[in-house]
Protein backbone atom coordinates (compact mmCIF):
# COMPACT_ATOMS: atom_id res chain seq x y z
CA UNK A 1 0.00 0.00 0.00
CA UNK A 2 1.46 3.35 -1.20
CA UNK A 3 2.30 6.37 1.14
CA UNK A 4 1.14 9.73 -0.01
CA UNK A 5 2.90 11.07 3.58
CA UNK A 6 5.40 14.07 2.37
CA UNK A 7 8.88 13.08 2.34
CA UNK A 8 10.87 14.06 5.36
CA UNK A 9 13.21 16.88 4.96
CA UNK A 10 16.64 15.77 6.16
CA UNK A 11 18.85 17.55 8.58
CA UNK A 12 22.07 18.88 6.19
CA UNK A 13 18.78 20.26 4.37
CA UNK A 14 17.79 22.07 7.47
CA UNK A 15 21.19 23.06 8.09
CA UNK A 16 21.70 24.77 5.14
CA UNK A 17 18.65 26.49 5.13
CA UNK A 18 19.41 27.96 8.37
CA UNK A 19 22.17 28.86 6.90
CA UNK A 20 20.94 30.63 4.27
CA UNK A 21 18.88 32.72 7.04
CA UNK A 22 22.04 33.70 8.86
CA UNK A 23 22.99 36.92 6.25
CA UNK A 24 19.29 37.93 6.59
CA UNK A 25 19.60 38.30 10.16
CA UNK A 26 23.10 39.93 10.02
CA UNK A 27 21.07 42.64 7.93
CA UNK A 28 18.37 43.07 9.75
CA UNK A 29 21.06 43.49 12.84
CA UNK A 30 22.88 45.87 10.19
CA UNK A 31 19.79 47.84 9.21
CA UNK A 32 18.20 48.42 12.82
CA UNK A 33 21.76 50.29 13.88
CA UNK A 34 21.60 52.08 10.93
CA UNK A 35 20.64 55.86 11.00
CA UNK A 36 16.85 56.76 11.19
CA UNK A 37 17.85 59.95 8.81
CA UNK A 38 17.31 59.29 5.39
CA UNK A 39 20.76 59.61 3.51
CA UNK A 40 21.25 61.69 0.28
CA UNK A 41 19.24 61.30 -2.72
CA UNK A 42 16.47 60.16 -0.74
CA UNK A 43 15.67 64.13 0.09
CA UNK A 44 16.08 65.01 -3.88
CA UNK A 45 12.99 62.84 -4.26
CA UNK A 46 11.31 63.92 -1.18
CA UNK A 47 11.72 67.31 -2.54
CA UNK A 48 10.19 66.66 -5.65
CA UNK A 49 6.97 64.25 -5.31
CA UNK A 50 5.87 66.54 -1.89
CA UNK A 51 4.13 69.62 -1.54
CA UNK A 52 5.46 72.28 1.32
CA UNK A 53 2.51 70.73 3.49
CA UNK A 54 3.24 67.48 3.11
CA UNK A 55 0.75 66.20 0.19
CA UNK A 56 1.23 64.51 -2.34
CA UNK A 57 3.20 66.36 -5.60
CA UNK A 58 1.58 63.79 -8.68
CA UNK A 59 3.75 64.87 -11.40
CA UNK A 60 6.84 65.22 -8.90
CA UNK A 61 6.17 61.50 -8.63
CA UNK A 62 6.58 61.22 -12.91
CA UNK A 63 9.78 62.98 -12.75
CA UNK A 64 13.20 60.81 -13.49
CA UNK A 65 16.00 60.92 -10.24
CA UNK A 66 19.74 61.25 -12.15
CA UNK A 67 17.92 59.65 -15.10
CA UNK A 68 16.30 56.89 -13.56
CA UNK A 69 12.84 56.68 -13.80
CA UNK A 70 12.17 55.90 -10.06
CA UNK A 71 8.09 56.65 -10.17
CA UNK A 72 6.86 53.61 -7.85
CA UNK A 73 9.78 54.15 -5.51
CA UNK A 74 8.73 57.52 -5.55
CA UNK A 75 5.23 57.18 -4.28
CA UNK A 76 6.91 54.59 -1.79
CA UNK A 77 9.03 57.47 -0.11
CA UNK A 78 5.85 59.53 0.74
CA UNK A 79 3.90 56.98 1.82
CA UNK A 80 6.44 56.04 3.90
CA UNK A 81 6.88 59.40 5.47
CA UNK A 82 3.17 60.49 5.18
CA UNK A 83 2.20 57.06 7.06
CA UNK A 84 5.24 55.38 9.36
CA UNK A 85 7.39 58.68 10.18
CA UNK A 86 9.81 59.00 7.60
CA UNK A 87 12.81 56.48 9.19
CA UNK A 88 15.50 55.37 6.58
CA UNK A 89 15.03 51.99 8.73
CA UNK A 90 11.88 51.23 7.31
CA UNK A 91 12.75 51.52 3.60
CA UNK A 92 15.71 49.83 4.89
CA UNK A 93 13.77 46.75 6.57
CA UNK A 94 11.60 47.01 2.97
CA UNK A 95 15.00 46.10 1.09
CA UNK A 96 15.70 43.05 3.05
CA UNK A 97 11.82 41.87 2.58
CA UNK A 98 12.46 42.48 -1.16
CA UNK A 99 15.85 40.87 -1.24
CA UNK A 100 14.43 37.81 0.55
CA UNK A 101 11.99 37.45 -1.78
CA UNK A 102 14.04 37.49 -4.42
CA UNK A 103 16.13 34.52 -3.13
CA UNK A 104 12.83 32.89 -2.87
CA UNK A 105 12.10 33.26 -6.44
CA UNK A 106 15.57 32.03 -7.60
CA UNK A 107 15.33 29.27 -5.33
CA UNK A 108 12.58 28.09 -7.85
CA UNK A 109 14.38 28.33 -10.34
CA UNK A 110 16.14 25.72 -9.46
CA UNK A 111 14.99 22.61 -10.68
CA UNK A 112 13.70 19.71 -8.32
CA UNK A 113 15.92 17.18 -10.02
CA UNK A 114 19.23 18.29 -8.40
CA UNK A 115 17.34 17.39 -4.91
CA UNK A 116 16.75 19.02 -1.67
CA UNK A 117 20.36 19.51 -0.71
CA UNK A 118 21.52 20.48 -3.74
CA UNK A 119 19.09 22.80 -4.01
CA UNK A 120 19.20 23.79 -0.23
CA UNK A 121 22.75 24.55 -0.49
CA UNK A 122 22.72 26.35 -3.86
CA UNK A 123 19.74 28.70 -1.67
CA UNK A 124 22.55 29.61 0.92
CA UNK A 125 24.95 30.60 -1.59
CA UNK A 126 22.39 32.79 -3.33
CA UNK A 127 21.17 34.57 0.30
CA UNK A 128 25.53 35.36 1.01
CA UNK A 129 25.70 36.69 -2.41
CA UNK A 130 22.45 39.02 -2.32
CA UNK A 131 23.10 40.22 1.19
CA UNK A 132 26.59 40.53 0.88
CA UNK A 133 28.39 43.21 2.62
CA UNK A 134 29.75 44.62 -0.42
CA UNK A 135 26.31 45.80 -1.10
CA UNK A 136 25.40 47.15 2.65
CA UNK A 137 24.89 50.80 0.68
CA UNK A 138 21.70 49.85 -0.44
CA UNK A 139 20.25 48.51 2.82
CA UNK A 140 21.40 50.53 5.19
CA UNK A 141 21.12 53.54 3.05
CA UNK A 142 17.54 52.38 2.33
CA UNK A 143 16.40 55.21 -0.75
CA UNK A 144 19.09 53.51 -2.77
CA UNK A 145 17.83 50.16 -2.69
CA UNK A 146 14.22 50.85 -2.88
CA UNK A 147 15.30 52.23 -6.33
CA UNK A 148 18.26 49.65 -7.53
CA UNK A 149 16.61 45.73 -5.36
CA UNK A 150 13.12 46.37 -6.59
CA UNK A 151 14.08 46.50 -10.49
CA UNK A 152 16.17 43.43 -9.49
CA UNK A 153 12.91 41.74 -7.62
CA UNK A 154 11.08 42.71 -10.90
CA UNK A 155 13.08 41.19 -13.87
CA UNK A 156 13.73 38.44 -11.54
CA UNK A 157 9.90 37.70 -10.79
CA UNK A 158 9.45 38.75 -14.88
CA UNK A 159 11.66 35.25 -15.49
CA UNK A 160 10.25 33.09 -13.71
CA UNK A 161 6.68 33.84 -14.66
CA UNK A 162 8.24 33.28 -18.70
CA UNK A 163 10.04 30.07 -17.34
CA UNK A 164 6.37 28.95 -16.77
CA UNK A 165 4.70 30.37 -19.65
CA UNK A 166 3.09 33.37 -18.02
CA UNK A 167 4.09 35.58 -20.35
CA UNK A 168 1.22 38.56 -19.79
CA UNK A 169 1.94 38.23 -16.20
CA UNK A 170 6.14 38.22 -16.99
CA UNK A 171 5.82 41.70 -19.33
CA UNK A 172 3.31 43.34 -16.66
CA UNK A 173 5.96 42.71 -14.19
CA UNK A 174 8.57 43.83 -16.17
CA UNK A 175 7.24 47.23 -16.27
CA UNK A 176 6.74 47.23 -12.40
CA UNK A 177 10.47 47.38 -12.71
CA UNK A 178 10.96 49.76 -15.29
CA UNK A 179 8.76 52.39 -13.02
CA UNK A 180 11.21 51.76 -10.35
CA UNK A 181 14.97 52.13 -11.92
CA UNK A 182 16.49 52.02 -15.16
CA UNK A 183 18.31 49.26 -14.74
CA UNK A 184 15.30 47.09 -15.21
CA UNK A 185 14.93 48.19 -19.01
CA UNK A 186 17.74 45.14 -19.29
CA UNK A 187 14.43 42.92 -18.57
CA UNK A 188 13.32 43.06 -22.03
CA UNK A 189 16.27 41.09 -23.89
CA UNK A 190 16.36 38.88 -20.88
CA UNK A 191 12.90 38.03 -21.19
CA UNK A 192 13.01 37.96 -25.13
CA UNK A 193 15.40 35.12 -24.98
CA UNK A 194 14.26 33.01 -22.66
CA UNK A 195 11.13 32.69 -24.95
CA UNK A 196 13.42 31.68 -27.90
CA UNK A 197 15.16 29.17 -26.09
CA UNK A 198 11.65 27.59 -25.24
CA UNK A 199 10.73 28.01 -28.72
CA UNK A 200 7.41 30.00 -27.96
CA UNK A 201 5.70 31.40 -31.39
CA UNK A 202 7.71 34.54 -32.65
CA UNK A 203 5.49 36.90 -31.17
CA UNK A 204 6.75 36.42 -27.58
CA UNK A 205 10.05 36.82 -29.05
CA UNK A 206 9.20 39.91 -31.08
CA UNK A 207 7.09 41.20 -28.23
CA UNK A 208 9.14 41.86 -25.30
CA UNK A 209 11.86 43.44 -27.82
CA UNK A 210 9.41 45.95 -29.16
CA UNK A 211 8.05 46.85 -25.79
CA UNK A 212 11.88 47.39 -24.65
CA UNK A 213 12.60 49.53 -27.37
CA UNK A 214 9.42 51.60 -26.97
CA UNK A 215 10.53 52.07 -23.11
CA UNK A 216 13.84 53.08 -23.60
CA UNK A 217 12.66 55.53 -26.75
CA UNK A 218 10.00 56.92 -24.60
CA UNK A 219 12.61 57.55 -21.78
CA UNK A 220 15.46 59.10 -23.86
CA UNK A 221 12.15 61.58 -25.18
CA UNK A 222 11.07 62.21 -21.70
CA UNK A 223 14.13 62.40 -19.32
CA UNK A 224 14.86 65.70 -20.49
CA UNK A 225 18.96 67.18 -20.21
CA UNK A 226 21.46 64.36 -19.36
CA UNK A 227 23.65 65.24 -16.36
CA UNK A 228 27.56 65.66 -17.24
CA UNK A 229 29.35 62.92 -15.77
CA UNK A 230 32.21 63.44 -18.50
CA UNK A 231 35.76 64.51 -17.30
CA UNK A 232 36.84 65.05 -20.81
CA UNK A 233 39.00 61.84 -21.32
CA UNK A 234 38.98 60.05 -24.11
CA UNK A 235 37.80 56.57 -24.20
CA UNK A 236 37.79 54.06 -26.67
CA UNK A 237 36.24 50.20 -26.59
CA UNK A 238 38.57 48.96 -24.22
CA UNK A 239 37.60 51.68 -21.94
CA UNK A 240 33.85 50.51 -21.69
CA UNK A 241 34.83 46.78 -21.85
CA UNK A 242 36.74 47.16 -18.61
CA UNK A 243 34.33 49.27 -16.79
CA UNK A 244 31.22 46.07 -17.34
CA UNK A 245 34.17 43.50 -16.57
CA UNK A 246 34.84 46.11 -13.28
CA UNK A 247 31.29 45.70 -12.48
CA UNK A 248 30.97 42.36 -13.07
CA UNK A 249 33.47 41.34 -10.92
CA UNK A 250 33.31 44.02 -7.96
CA UNK A 251 32.14 41.21 -5.13
CA UNK A 252 35.18 40.17 -5.18
CA UNK A 253 37.96 43.18 -4.94
CA UNK A 254 37.75 46.33 -4.69
CA UNK A 255 40.62 47.15 -7.11
CA UNK A 256 39.70 48.09 -10.65
CA UNK A 257 41.94 45.78 -12.01
CA UNK A 258 41.43 42.49 -10.45
CA UNK A 259 37.62 43.64 -9.88
CA UNK A 260 37.76 43.69 -14.15
CA UNK A 261 39.66 40.01 -14.13
CA UNK A 262 37.01 38.64 -12.34
CA UNK A 263 34.75 40.07 -14.32
CA UNK A 264 36.06 39.38 -17.68
CA UNK A 265 35.66 35.44 -15.96
CA UNK A 266 32.20 35.99 -15.13
CA UNK A 267 31.38 36.78 -18.57
CA UNK A 268 33.50 34.42 -20.52
CA UNK A 269 31.88 31.53 -17.85
CA UNK A 270 28.04 32.89 -18.56
CA UNK A 271 29.11 33.27 -22.48
CA UNK A 272 30.29 29.76 -22.79
CA UNK A 273 26.48 28.45 -21.33
CA UNK A 274 24.68 30.81 -22.81
CA UNK A 275 26.47 28.91 -26.19
CA UNK A 276 25.53 25.73 -25.55
CA UNK A 277 21.80 27.20 -24.90
CA UNK A 278 21.72 28.26 -28.67
CA UNK A 279 23.09 24.84 -29.85
CA UNK A 280 19.99 22.75 -27.14
CA UNK A 281 17.85 25.15 -28.48
CA UNK A 282 18.43 24.30 -32.21
CA UNK A 283 18.16 20.63 -31.03
CA UNK A 284 14.77 21.06 -29.85
CA UNK A 285 15.40 21.11 -26.37
CA UNK A 286 13.64 23.91 -25.04
CA UNK A 287 12.48 22.90 -21.32
CA UNK A 288 16.15 22.72 -19.99
CA UNK A 289 16.90 24.05 -16.49
CA UNK A 290 19.66 26.24 -17.26
CA UNK A 291 17.34 28.31 -19.49
CA UNK A 292 16.05 30.73 -16.91
CA UNK A 293 19.51 30.98 -15.71
CA UNK A 294 20.35 32.19 -19.21
CA UNK A 295 18.01 34.55 -18.82
CA UNK A 296 19.08 36.34 -15.30
CA UNK A 297 22.28 36.20 -16.06
CA UNK A 298 21.85 38.20 -19.23
CA UNK A 299 19.82 40.55 -17.36
CA UNK A 300 22.61 41.52 -14.52
CA UNK A 301 24.70 41.68 -17.75
CA UNK A 302 23.03 44.17 -19.72
CA UNK A 303 22.48 46.46 -15.94
CA UNK A 304 25.98 46.10 -15.74
CA UNK A 305 26.84 47.46 -19.44
CA UNK A 306 24.15 50.06 -18.59
CA UNK A 307 25.66 51.31 -15.83
CA UNK A 308 29.58 51.23 -17.73
CA UNK A 309 28.07 52.87 -20.21
CA UNK A 310 26.87 55.64 -18.08
CA UNK A 311 29.40 56.13 -15.97
CA UNK A 312 32.47 54.66 -17.87
CA UNK A 313 33.63 58.31 -19.36
CA UNK A 314 32.58 59.64 -15.03
CA UNK A 315 36.57 58.88 -13.64
CA UNK A 316 34.39 56.65 -11.47
CA UNK A 317 35.88 53.70 -9.80
CA UNK A 318 33.20 51.04 -10.53
CA UNK A 319 34.76 48.46 -8.42
CA UNK A 320 34.59 50.25 -4.92
CA UNK A 321 31.07 51.70 -5.49
CA UNK A 322 28.42 49.90 -3.31
CA UNK A 323 25.77 50.63 -4.75
CA UNK A 324 26.12 48.62 -7.79
CA UNK A 325 26.90 45.79 -5.85
CA UNK A 326 23.48 43.79 -6.13
CA UNK A 327 24.04 43.45 -9.96
CA UNK A 328 27.19 41.13 -9.99
CA UNK A 329 25.09 39.18 -7.15
CA UNK A 330 22.35 38.24 -9.48
CA UNK A 331 25.48 37.39 -11.84
CA UNK A 332 26.92 35.47 -9.51
CA UNK A 333 24.26 33.54 -8.59
CA UNK A 334 22.88 32.57 -12.21
CA UNK A 335 27.11 31.51 -12.84
CA UNK A 336 26.95 29.23 -9.52
CA UNK A 337 23.21 27.51 -11.07
CA UNK A 338 24.62 27.16 -14.37
CA UNK A 339 27.70 25.17 -13.34
CA UNK A 340 25.80 23.08 -10.96
CA UNK A 341 22.95 21.92 -13.20
CA UNK A 342 25.81 21.40 -15.80
CA UNK A 343 27.12 18.70 -13.29
CA UNK A 344 24.21 17.28 -11.93
CA UNK A 345 26.72 14.08 -11.19
CA UNK A 346 28.53 15.78 -8.57
CA UNK A 347 27.48 14.64 -4.97
CA UNK A 348 25.59 17.01 -2.82
CA UNK A 349 28.70 17.42 -0.09
CA UNK A 350 30.47 19.30 -2.53
CA UNK A 351 27.51 20.95 -4.36
CA UNK A 352 27.14 22.15 -0.94
CA UNK A 353 30.65 22.90 -0.01
CA UNK A 354 31.47 24.97 -3.24
CA UNK A 355 28.40 26.83 -2.88
CA UNK A 356 28.64 27.82 1.03
CA UNK A 357 31.92 28.78 0.30
CA UNK A 358 31.95 30.92 -2.62
CA UNK A 359 28.92 32.58 -0.88
CA UNK A 360 31.11 33.14 2.65
CA UNK A 361 34.01 34.03 0.77
CA UNK A 362 32.11 36.88 -1.12
CA UNK A 363 30.58 38.16 2.22
CA UNK A 364 34.10 38.20 4.07
CA UNK A 365 35.77 40.47 0.95
CA UNK A 366 32.99 42.62 1.46
CA UNK A 367 33.77 44.05 4.73
CA UNK A 368 35.91 46.75 3.39
CA UNK A 369 32.90 48.71 1.23
CA UNK A 370 30.53 47.74 4.36
CA UNK A 371 33.21 49.62 6.83
CA UNK A 372 33.34 52.69 4.25
CA UNK A 373 29.25 52.76 4.51
CA UNK A 374 29.25 52.44 7.94
CA UNK A 375 31.63 55.43 8.48
CA UNK A 376 29.13 57.47 7.08
CA UNK A 377 26.56 57.23 9.97
CA UNK A 378 28.09 59.81 11.93
CA UNK A 379 27.41 62.69 9.85
CA UNK A 380 23.41 61.66 9.72
CA UNK A 381 23.71 62.79 13.14
CA UNK A 382 24.91 65.93 12.69
CA UNK A 383 22.82 66.41 9.81
CA UNK A 384 19.59 65.87 12.51
CA UNK A 385 20.91 68.41 14.47
CA UNK A 386 21.23 70.71 11.57
CA UNK A 387 17.51 70.08 10.07
CA UNK A 388 16.03 70.62 13.82
CA UNK A 389 18.01 73.69 14.72
CA UNK A 390 17.39 75.11 11.17
CA UNK A 391 21.39 75.20 10.24
CA UNK A 392 20.67 75.54 6.44
CA UNK A 393 24.33 75.80 5.66
CA UNK A 394 25.06 72.67 7.62
CA UNK A 395 22.10 70.89 5.84
CA UNK A 396 23.74 71.81 2.43
CA UNK A 397 27.35 70.87 3.12
CA UNK A 398 26.33 67.81 4.90
CA UNK A 399 24.00 66.70 1.40
CA UNK A 400 20.73 67.40 2.36
CA UNK A 401 18.42 69.56 0.60
CA UNK A 402 16.93 73.12 2.44
CA UNK A 403 13.70 72.88 0.49
CA UNK A 404 12.88 69.33 1.98
CA UNK A 405 12.62 70.71 5.41
CA UNK A 406 9.04 72.50 5.18
CA UNK A 407 7.35 69.21 4.15
CA UNK A 408 9.39 67.00 6.67
CA UNK A 409 8.12 69.77 9.32
CA UNK A 410 4.59 69.07 8.08
CA UNK A 411 4.89 65.83 8.10
CA UNK A 412 6.51 65.20 11.31
CA UNK A 413 9.72 63.01 9.63
CA UNK A 414 12.19 62.27 11.76
CA UNK A 415 14.32 64.91 13.00
CA UNK A 416 10.98 66.83 13.31
CA UNK A 417 9.09 64.53 15.68
CA UNK A 418 9.30 63.45 19.62
CA UNK A 419 12.34 60.31 18.42
CA UNK A 420 14.89 63.21 17.96
CA UNK A 421 17.26 63.38 20.65
CA UNK A 422 20.96 64.91 21.27
CA UNK A 423 21.47 61.46 23.19
CA UNK A 424 23.07 63.39 25.58
CA UNK A 425 21.23 62.31 29.25
CA UNK A 426 18.22 63.60 28.97
CA UNK A 427 19.71 67.58 27.77
CA UNK A 428 18.22 68.45 25.02
CA UNK A 429 17.61 71.20 22.71
CA UNK A 430 15.65 74.22 24.38
CA UNK A 431 16.32 73.09 28.22
CA UNK A 432 18.90 76.01 30.37
CA UNK A 433 22.04 74.61 31.87
CA UNK A 434 22.53 77.05 34.66
CA UNK A 435 26.47 78.17 35.16
CA UNK A 436 26.53 76.33 38.86
CA UNK A 437 26.00 72.77 36.73
CA UNK A 438 29.63 73.70 34.23
CA UNK A 439 32.87 72.65 35.25
CA UNK A 440 35.53 74.52 33.20
CA UNK A 441 38.54 73.28 31.62
CA UNK A 442 41.30 74.13 29.56
CA UNK A 443 44.35 72.04 28.28
CA UNK A 444 45.08 68.65 30.78
CA UNK A 445 44.94 68.45 34.37
CA UNK A 446 48.08 66.59 35.21
CA UNK A 447 46.73 64.90 38.17
CA UNK A 448 43.08 63.80 37.10
CA UNK A 449 44.09 63.65 33.22
CA UNK A 450 40.92 65.65 32.26
CA UNK A 451 40.60 68.14 29.68
CA UNK A 452 39.84 69.42 25.96
CA UNK A 453 40.19 72.03 23.27
CA UNK A 454 38.07 73.90 20.77
CA UNK A 455 39.55 73.71 17.86
CA UNK A 456 37.44 76.06 15.82
CA UNK A 457 35.30 78.48 17.12
CA UNK A 458 31.69 78.07 18.51
CA UNK A 459 29.51 79.29 15.77
CA UNK A 460 26.27 78.34 14.54
CA UNK A 461 25.55 76.50 11.47
CA UNK A 462 29.26 75.63 11.49
CA UNK A 463 31.41 72.78 12.17
CA UNK A 464 32.63 73.38 15.40
CA UNK A 465 34.94 70.95 16.18
CA UNK A 466 37.52 69.78 19.09
CA UNK A 467 38.45 66.96 21.62
CA UNK A 468 37.90 66.46 24.89
CA UNK A 469 38.47 63.74 27.32
CA UNK A 470 37.67 62.91 30.86
CA UNK A 471 39.84 60.39 33.34
CA UNK A 472 41.62 59.61 29.98
CA UNK A 473 38.76 58.63 27.90
CA UNK A 474 36.95 60.08 25.55
CA UNK A 475 34.05 61.94 26.48
CA UNK A 476 30.16 60.96 26.07
CA UNK A 477 28.55 63.34 24.41
CA UNK A 478 28.79 66.91 23.36
CA UNK A 479 26.06 70.27 23.79
CA UNK A 480 26.20 73.87 22.51
CA UNK A 481 25.29 76.41 24.31
CA UNK A 482 24.33 80.01 23.59
CA UNK A 483 25.42 83.38 26.18
CA UNK A 484 22.22 82.46 28.60
CA UNK A 485 22.82 78.22 28.79
CA UNK A 486 20.25 77.37 26.45
CA UNK A 487 20.94 73.80 24.77
CA UNK A 488 21.17 75.30 20.52
CA UNK A 489 23.19 72.42 19.78
CA UNK A 490 24.89 69.37 20.16
CA UNK A 491 26.92 66.68 18.05
CA UNK A 492 28.68 63.59 17.90
CA UNK A 493 32.36 61.78 19.91
CA UNK A 494 34.20 59.48 19.20
CA UNK A 495 35.56 61.09 16.12
CA UNK A 496 39.70 59.89 15.29
CA UNK A 497 41.92 62.33 16.83
CA UNK A 498 45.51 60.06 16.65
CA UNK A 499 47.59 63.28 16.75
CA UNK A 500 46.08 64.54 20.51
CA UNK A 501 46.24 61.09 21.63
CA UNK A 502 49.81 61.00 20.63
CA UNK A 503 50.88 64.02 22.51
CA UNK A 504 48.90 63.14 25.54
CA UNK A 505 50.31 59.73 25.67
CA UNK A 506 46.53 58.67 26.14
CA UNK A 507 44.91 55.07 25.25
CA UNK A 508 42.14 56.19 23.53
CA UNK A 509 42.49 57.53 19.94
CA UNK A 510 38.96 58.47 19.33
CA UNK A 511 38.86 61.84 21.47
CA UNK A 512 37.33 64.62 19.21
CA UNK A 513 34.08 65.31 18.66
CA UNK A 514 31.84 67.42 15.98
CA UNK A 515 29.06 69.73 16.92
CA UNK A 516 26.61 72.14 14.77
CA UNK A 517 24.24 74.85 16.51
CA UNK A 518 21.48 76.63 15.32
CA UNK A 519 22.35 80.31 13.30
CA UNK A 520 22.02 83.53 14.64
CA UNK A 521 23.42 82.47 18.36
CA UNK A 522 26.40 84.85 20.03
CA UNK A 523 28.41 83.40 22.49
CA UNK A 524 28.17 79.87 22.30
CA UNK A 525 30.01 77.79 24.75
CA UNK A 526 30.81 74.38 24.03
CA UNK A 527 30.04 71.56 26.75
CA UNK A 528 30.69 68.20 27.05
CA UNK A 529 29.56 65.43 29.47
CA UNK A 530 31.07 62.16 31.14
CA UNK A 531 29.52 60.18 33.80
CA UNK A 532 26.88 62.96 34.46
CA UNK A 533 28.84 65.12 35.00
CA UNK A 534 29.15 68.28 32.27
CA UNK A 535 32.45 70.44 31.49
CA UNK A 536 32.75 73.65 29.70
CA UNK A 537 35.84 73.77 27.16
CA UNK A 538 37.66 76.83 25.95
CA UNK A 539 38.74 77.86 22.50
CA UNK A 540 42.48 77.99 21.67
Amino acid sequence: MSSSAPARVGRPVILLLVLAALPVAAMLFEVLRSPRLHFLDYWSVFTRVTNDDGSLYPRGVLTYQNEHPMFLPGLLFWLEAKLLGGYNQVLGLIDVIMVSSTVLLLHRLLPRELGDTKRAALTAGFSFLLFTTSGLHNFSFGFSGIGWLSANLAAVGALVLAWRGRRFGAIAVGLLGCACYGTAFAVWPALALVNWLRRERARWVVGPLAIGVVVVLGWAMTYGPKPSLDKGDLLGLDSYLSAVAAALGQLWSTNQDVATGAGVLTGLLVAGFAGLAVRRRLADDVQHPQTPWIGVAVYAAGAAVMISAARAGAGLDIASTSRYASIPALAACAALALVVISWPKVSAIRVAGAAVAVGLVTYAIGSVQAGHVRAQYAKQDLLAIAMRTDATTMVTQLRAKVAALPAARALGLYPFNEDFSLGCGGHELGQVIGADALTPVRGVSATERTGGNLDSPAVGDSLINGWAMVADKRVDCVLVLDGAGTVVGGGVTGVPRPDVAQTLGAADPRLGFTAIAGPGTAGDRVVVSAGGRLYQLASG
